[in-house]
């Protein structure tokens, strides 16, 4: 089998790549997660083995933390970095989902119903984040945004169509032939992945011809991962971010247990309208979640998400307090309705509140913990819900998750984003912004993780110097300056101790000059050094911060006869 398609080579490629395997990860979420909770209402299963079983297969993405470190350890780099996890873990995918044909009566078998979609999530969980790890390798800063938009586009239309075809397969053909299918499905995504490379070069498969076009990453074990992360985690803000992940994921695991319960057994629906609502509604949400963007820089994440989650409350509470509509089947269509279009909403101001917190060297992991908190949440919350089904009425139910919301806002209005001062004593930096994508609760989003260096594509690390707080590429070495500390580290002692890198390399790198600003996003603006205009660096027109390739520092903290002549034979920059 010969392979004709390079990711590092095609940025259709990648978009292509991306949204197939984010399709993939949506299958068993629209399975698992919306069809077969209205099937087992509808099956006679109570609201307390429902909420269980939800509960339970969630812990999968509550886990995933671990999975990062594991891939950068583990490597088998003649068949990419990242690619050899995508196979097997969308392989297992397919098998988990194939696994499903051996419940034959979910009345009498929930429990094993409950172990297989275990199975399943860990699989998909670990596809996700081996596929957001490979994009964050192979992605130019200037595609991130438009990648992440394919991704969340191919997640969405991943589980909102499983939900509604499975969500009639369930009741017309059972779940034996409708987990055949979804994983008849889910295998596309392994065949794909046989005729696709990271990098021009490498093998196919294990056995076939290639050679690796990477090296191993060092410092990249679980101690040094959490040594930095630890360093940051347990600030204030820090805390108070974590406690408003666990509440908002204690909600969203609560409303997924009680929705298709009610939905069923109190409100007359079938698991194929319950399934095909939430995939409409869904959809729509997922589309006026990525207008919300705007609305976070203009307002700020917590007034928004204060905002969004207080909707959410409010409108729990009015559905416990209107019963006497609850005959009326326009209202309850609405009020579902809401509640499922409001979710994906809510989502992207939490995911904006944590995000700009996050350290730029260690964001990823950092981040990491915030989405395992919220999945944390997500899987006790289905399980409260499933303590108190039996014990209290619905609108005591509804009356519950008001109460929650109003638990979170308050833990909300405690949060204070201000600058942290490190160990050393100077203030860190803020974080860069990311693009937020809406993809499925247990994914999270996909993001960039720590600043990279937007020559070669590596991690940058922070390096201090007399107070001055520098990134500096660990491959290349070329330099990331925020706005005004070039001038404060410019003399020739300063340079030489930070200016570490090839001269010969940062000439090579040189000649990369149409990118994105690591740190904002936004344009970088190609000048000259008003003092030695041979000396070619970008700075970015939005936050003023500005990148020298190696050498290039040290090259403006001396003047010599030598600048003289390359100053007359350098041609004007254009």
């Amino acid at each position: 089998m010969a392979a004709t398609l390079v990711l590092s080579d095609s940025s259709r490629v990648r978009y292509s790549t991306g949204s197939f395997m984010y399709f993939s990860q949506g299958i068993p979420q629209g399975l698992l997660g919306i069809a077969i909770p209205a099937w087992l209402a509808s099956q006679g299963a109570s609201a307390g083995e429902i909420a269980n079983y939800l509960a339970i297969i969630t812990l999968p993405w509550a886990f995933k933390l671990v999975t990062g470190p594991l891939m950068d350890r583990y490597e088998f780099l003649p068949m990419g970095r990242r690619r050899p996890w995508v196979i097997a873990a969308q392989l297992g995918l397919s098998l988990s989902l194939l696994a499903l044909i051996f419940v034959e009566d979910v009345s009498s078998q929930i429990g094993l119903l409950t172990l297989i979609g275990v199975l399943i999530n860990s699989f998909a969980a670990t596809q996700d984040v081996a596929t957001d790890g490979m994009a964050i390798d192979l992605t130019p800063v200037r595609e991130q945004g438009r990648l992440n938009a394919f991704m969340s586009f191919g997640k969405a239309i991943g589980w909102a169509t499983t939900a509604a075809v499975s969500g009639v397969l369930l009741t017309v053909w059972g779940l034996g032939p409708t987990a055949v299918l979804a994983a008849v499905v889910s295998a596309a995504g392994v065949l794909a992945m046989l005729v696709i490379l990271e990098r021009d070069g490498e093998r196919v498969l294990p056995w076939t011809s290639g050679a690796a076009a990477t090296v191993h990453r060092a410092g990249t074990s679980f101690r040094e991962v959490f040594k930095a992360v630890n360093k940051v985690l347990w600030v204030r803000s820090s805390l108070i971010v974590m406690a408003i992940m666990f509440f908002d994921g204690l909600i969203y695991g609560y409303g997924q247990a009680l929705m298709p319960i009610a939905a069923v057994n109190l409100f007359g629906y079938t698991t194929a309208q319950w399934s095909q609502l939430v995939a409409m509604m869904g959809l729509i949400g997922a589309v006026l979640a990525l207008g919300v963007g705007p609305l976070i820089d203009r307002a700020g994440a917590k007034t928004m998400l204060i905002t969004t989650i207080s909707l959410v409350g409010i409108h729990a509470l009015v559905l416990a307090q209107t019963q006497h509509l609850w005959e009326d089947t326009t209202y309850v269509r609405v009020m579902l309705s809401l509640y499922v279009m409001m979710m994906p909403i809510v989502m992207v101001a939490t995911l904006a509140l944590a995000m700009a917190i996050c350290s730029s060297g260690i964001s990823a992991t950092q981040f990491a913990v915030y989405m395992s908190t919220a999945n944390l949440g997500h899987a006790l919350g289905s399980k409260v819900y499933g303590m108190v089904a039996d014990k209290s009425s619905y609108v005591q139910s509804y009356t519950m998750m008001s109460v929650l919301v109003a638990a979170m806002v308050i833990v909300i209005l405690f949060h204070r984003h201000r600058v942290e001062e490190t160990p050393g004593g100077s203030r860190r930096k803020p974080a860069r912004r990311y693009t937020v994508s809406i993809a499925a609760a247990e994914a999270g989003s996909f993001l960039s993780g720590a600043m990279r260096c937007p020559k070669c594509r590596a991690d940058m690390e922070q390096i201090d110097h007399e107070g001055t707080e520098i990134d500096r590429c660990t491959i290349c070495q070329g330099l990331w300056f925020d706005a005004g500390e070039i001038e404060a580290v410019r003399d020739k002692q300063s340079a030489a101790a930070i200016d570490i890198g090839d001269a010969a390399v940062g000439k090579k790198s040189n000649v990369k000059d149409d990118y994105q600003c690591p740190r904002c996003g936004g344009a970088m603006t190609k000048v000259v050094d008003a003092r030695q205009p041979h000396i070619w660096f970008e700075t970015c027109s939005s936050c003023n911060g500005s990148f020298l390739d190696a050498g290039e520092l040290r090259d403006l903290s001396t003047v010599s006869i030598g600048d003289f002549f390359k100053d007359l034979v350098t041609p004007e920059r254009t």
